[in-house]
């Protein structure tokens, strides 16, 4: 048997889903919005602050999904620092996913995408070095 295509013309509902306080329904409005983000990241613009504000609640458990939807809305709108600010948050809330995963459990199936390990332990190194205090060496000055 087929899958039914889904046919959507407006976002409206499920902009207005993101309201209700049923984790199902802002989940069933997130994923579709992230789906069909592409065609109305227009209409979707309007309700940045409510799925930034999904994505900043710590007891929210699809808060990536929401930054990856506000990222995606962003890029869209031209604001490329926000949008890889949301990206970058989803990228090390999964990455910390992982990794607890895989301590608590000491499980060997919980495997990182490489790729994704990489980008944040090299932005993890850069906020190591930027907070480091900067160490004077005369040496260095010498041939000025």
């Amino acid at each position: 048997m087929a899958a039914a295509a889904t046919m959507v013309s407006s976002p409206g509902g499920l902009l207005a889903m993101l309201n209700e306080t049923h984790p199902g329904l802002k989940l069933h409005a997130l994923s579709n919005l992230n789906a069909f983000v592409d065609y109305f990241w227009p209409e979707i613009s309007t309700s940045v602050p409510i799925i930034e504000s999904l994505y900043e609640d710590e007891e929210y458990d699809k808060r990536q999904l929401a930054a990856l939807l506000v990222s995606k809305v962003f890029y869209y709108l031209g604001e490329l620092n926000d949008s890889l600010s949301y990206a970058l948050a989803k990228a090390i809330d999964e990455y910390a996913n992982f990794k607890t995963k895989a301590a608590e459990g000491n499980d060997e199936s919980v495997v990182v995408d490489p790729r994704l390990e990489a980008i944040v332990e090299r932005m993890l190194d850069k906020f190591k070095q930027a907070l480091s205090p900067k160490v004077y060496r005369p040496e260095a000055h010498e041939n000025l």
